[in-house]
């Protein structure tokens, strides 16, 4: 109902029964569906390009067609193809273990290397960021609403999956919190509800939001009051990207840029690592250390010298 993920169908029903016996592992019953939707992608598409290549079963799958599955990746970024590589690690782990193929996961990905930092590179200074919460016309029930989707993403760091999800029993009024569970971590979650972030969505329910029965808070205006999904949330945020101006040539230009540039005004302002973790509702603390690659102002301040010495 709220997410819009990529989908691709299986054009070999040869492989169908596999598949389904795969992603219905008990181990898997734990994860989120955009979890199991990422491993249901990534097989599927590597199953199509087995059918492709005349490759009927796994007994006939041999470790150059993975090898030349993966070159057909090419053209997306490395820690999605690293993505790719864990999944398929394990599920031929597990056709091994059903001896449904000669090798294993483990021979055909030893070590697969992952650089993690490489999707945290756009952030946006807070002087783009007021530019871009500027530029939203607060007189329309349309920008009533954006205008409480962007200070959510920009001023609390909310992810879209969240922000979409949020109830309005969500929103603690007496407490001035915003307390949900996150539908990534499944962890708790409590943030400050702002001032004019509680003003703003104030006005939204009053007189942006359409009437409905329904408890989510950010609603369709056009479309017949469902739920807005993820597309939308990137589509309200890049569109005022766009209105104002802003470079994105070479940085992404969704709710998570407005997340991630949160992190690094709260890293510029010096503001501790458990903090930045909580208000980013991070389950590691690791995560949040990852962010530290795009303060670059800040680490060279914290460089230390080499210290000269004489032979």
């Amino acid at each position: 109902m709220h997410n819009k993920t990529t989908k691709i169908l299986l054009r070999y029903n040869s492989y169908l029964d596999i598949l389904e016996e795969y992603l219905n592992l008990e181990e898997f019953r734990s994860l989120s569906p955009l979890t199991i939707s990422s491993k249901r992608l990534t097989i599927t598409s590597f199953m199509n390009y087995l059918g492709d290549n005349n490759v009927k079963d796994f007994q006939h799958c041999f470790q150059k067609n993975v090898t030349g599955y993966l070159s057909s990746l090419a053209g997306l970024s490395s820690s999605t193809i690293s993505g790719r590589k864990f999944i398929l690690r394990h599920f031929f782990n597990y056709l091994n273990s059903r001896k449904l193929t000669l090798f294993a996961g483990n021979e055909l990905f030893p070590v697969i290397f992952t650089n993690k930092r490489e999707r945290i590179l756009s952030f946006y200074s807070t002087e783009e960021i007021r530019r871009i919460v500027s530029t939203i016309d607060r007189s329309t029930p349309y920008g009533k609403r954006d205008f409480v989707v962007v200070l959510l993403a920009a001023e609390l760091g909310i992810r879209s999956g969240d922000i979409i999800r949020l109830k309005i029993s969500d929103i603690h009024w007496e407490h001035d919190t915003i307390e949900f569970i996150q539908y990534k971590t499944k962890n708790f979650n409590q943030l400050p509800l702002l001032e004019n972030i509680k003003y703003a969505l104030i006005d939204y329910l009053k007189n942006g939001r359409p009437e409905s029965d329904l408890e989510y808070i950010f609603i369709g205006i056009k479309n017949g009051g469902k739920p807005l999904t993820n597309t939308c949330i990137h589509q309200i945020v890049s569109k005022y990207f766009q209105k104002a101006g802003v470079d994105t040539s070479e940085r992404k230009h969704g709710p998570h840029a407005m997340r991630h540039s949160l992190a690094s005004t709260m890293l510029h302002n010096n503001t501790p690592m458990y903090v930045i973790k909580e208000v980013l509702g991070h389950s590691n603390i690791n995560t949040s250390r990852m962010y530290l690659n795009i303060d670059i102002d800040t680490l060279r301040k914290l460089a230390l010298e080499v210290p000269y010495e004489t032979v």
